[in-house]
Order: structure tokens, then C-alpha cells, then sequence
């Protein structure tokens, strides 16, 4: 909910926002209190960062000759700077306009399993958007943004397409899961067979078998490996799992399902080793396991933003 408030508190700023978005930010708002409660809670974020973030203009465009100010709250003040410029840089803006183009989404930290009418059923990750169009020849999945697992009902004469940008996915039945980051697209296979390709090539097929992912970066394949499934996949049980990897990760990882934002500030952590397992719906002992475990200074502002270095 937070996210999508979000989205609605830039968009209707835009000035290209006009009767119609409003007319549907009004359906939006009074469809749920929950929906009413994050649009307060939005509004009151910014009334708290507009007071500092004035201050530090004003500062900024003080004369030369000004008395310097102590060096505590000219930090502090910064860091207000700071998070306001974090937190519209980090904002996504498309994330309304897709959740309307959809037939399923979920938020920040939700995950919704769908069953389709042919039987076959697509698990949507956090914060993900999907399109389904099914026909008499086809059934076709189009993956806005996020990550969805997919089990399909077998059906030779009936293929399963998943588009995802560029990329694509043929299936008549199997078990794979496809992940989308703007431009970059993931096919990891579980089970079964699966046949990648693009939009652009569609006579380029890689072939995937259980235990191997391909990799495109728009219209082009970046890289076929083998696949630590229970790893890659543990997101089904609700469990995110590190082995060695670099806490730059970690936290990008943890933003995917967490309303709000980790923030590294001490770039000599961003490559720290961390091997950890963290439970999903209890992202707040993930910041404790970094604050306790692996001795990394967290702090907390606005309940929004964490800190870390």
C-alpha cells in the first residue's frame, strides 16, 4: 500500500496528471482504510522532511560571509537533504501505471498464487505485475515487472508463452520462474523443458533443461549457467538465502520486500561476505542479524529508511 501511495503522491504532482487520474486516485483511495492510512502516511512523511530540506537550501544560498554553522546540524540537516533525494530517486513512478495495465499484482512484500483457467498456476513474487491473455491456440503470460513461478498445465497443442521485455519463455508444461528487472530478464528452469528466445530473434532458441538459467539483457542473451535452485528459488518458502555474498546485494535483495529503503553509506561495506538465511515477513530481524551478527551500525530514520554504516 505504501508503494502505491507513493506513486499516487508523484503522479498527481505531475503536470500532466488530469481529471481522470484524479478521478481514479479517489476510487483508490476510499477503496480500503488501509489505502486512506498509507496516503496520510505519505503526507506526513514529507511534512517532516520539507522543514530541513527548506533549511538546507536556505543555508545553501546564504552568503559567503555568513557565520558557519556548527557542524552538527549542518550534518543533519544533509542527511534530510539526503533522504529526500533518496527517496524520489528510488520512488518507482511506472509502478501505478503498471498495476493498472495488469490482471494480478502484488506490493512490497507480498505474494499472491493464482491459478488460471486452463489449471495452471503462476505464484507472483513481491512487488510484481502480470498480464494474461488466454485464447483457444495460446495462453500467454506478460510479465510487467517482478518475478513469478510458474507451473504449467500440460497442453501440447495449446503452448505457454511468458513475455518479459524482450525476452521469452515457450512452454506446453513445466515449472519455471521468470524474473524481471527493467531490462534484464531471468529464466530459471525446476522442471521440465523450456525455450527461451526474444522478441527480436525469435529463431535464436535457447534451450533450458531443470537446473539452468538464462540471462538477457534486452534483446540479447547475456549468459546461460547452471542454477543453485533451492537457493534461487527459496523465495517460494518465504526465505531469501546468501552464501558469501556481497552485502551490496544483501541489502538490494532486502528493498525488493521491504517497504522503505537499506541504505549502505559506508561504501568499504558494500562488498562485506555475508552468509545468512532471512525469513521474508520478518525482514526487521534481518536488520538486527546485520546489527548484531555481523556488527554493522544500523540507523533508523522516519521508520522508512535504515542506515547502515
Amino acid at each position: 500500500m505504501f508503494t502505491e501511495a507513493n506513486a499516487w503522491f508523484f503522479r498527481l504532482r505531475a503536470d500532466d496528471a488530469g481529471r481522470a487520474e484524479r478521478e481514479r486516485f479517489a476510487a483508490w483511495l476510499t477503496a480500503s482504510p488501509l489505502h486512506a492510512e498509507a496516503w496520510d502516511t505519505v503526507q506526513a512523511l514529507f511534512a517532516d522532511l520539507e522543514a530541513p530540506a527548506k533549511a538546507v537550501r536556505l543555508q545553501t544560498a546564504a552568503p559567503l560571509t555568513a557565520k558557519r554553522p556548527r557542524r552538527r546540524r549542518t550534518a543533519s540537516m544533509a542527511a534530510a537533504l539526503a533522504a529526500c533525494a533518496v527517496l524520489i530517486a528510488v520512488l518507482p513512478q511506472s509502478t501505478l501505471l503498471q498495476n493498472l495495465q495488469s490482471d494480478y499484482h502484488t506490493a512490497t512484500g507480498e505474494q499472491r498464487l493464482v491459478t488460471l483457467t486452463d489449471g495452471s498456476r503462476l505464484l507472483l513474487n513481491t512487488d510484481s505485475a502480470v498480464g494474461i491473455e488466454m485464447t483457444a491456440a495460446e495462453r500467454r503470460v506478460t510479465l510487467l515487472r517482478g518475478e513469478a513461478f510458474f507451473e504449467v498445465a500440460r497442453a501440447p497443442q495449446r503452448p505457454f508463452w511468458v513475455v518479459a521485455g524482450d525476452a521469452r519463455a515457450r512452454v506446453t508444461g513445466t515449472a519455471f520462474s521468470v524474473g524481471r528487472r527493467s531490462e534484464n530478464v531471468a529464466v530459471t528452469v525446476a522442471e521440465g523443458r523450456v525455450e527461451t528466445s526474444t522478441e527480436s530473434h525469435p529463431e535464436q532458441i535457447t534451450a533450458l533443461t531443470p537446473g539452468e538459467s538464462a540471462h538477457y539483457r534486452g534483446a540479447r542473451l547475456s549468459a546461460k549457467h547452471t542454477a543453485d535452485i533451492p537457493r534461487e528459488l527459496a523465495w517460494r518458502q518465504g526465505q531469501m538465502v546468501f552464501v558469501q555474498a556481497p552485502l551490496a546485494e544483501v541489502v538490494a535483495q532486502i528493498n525488493r520486500y521491504r517497504p522503505g529503503r537499506l541504505i549502505v553509506t559506508d561504501p568499504q561495506l558494500e562488498n562485506r561476505p555475508i552468509t545468512a538465511v532471512f525469513n521474508i515477513d520478518k525482514l526487521g530481524d534481518a536488520v538486527s542479524a546485520l546489527e548484531q551478527t555481523f556488527g554493522i551500525r544500523a540507523r533508523r530514520i522516519a521508520d522508512y529508511w535504515v542506515l547502515l554504516g
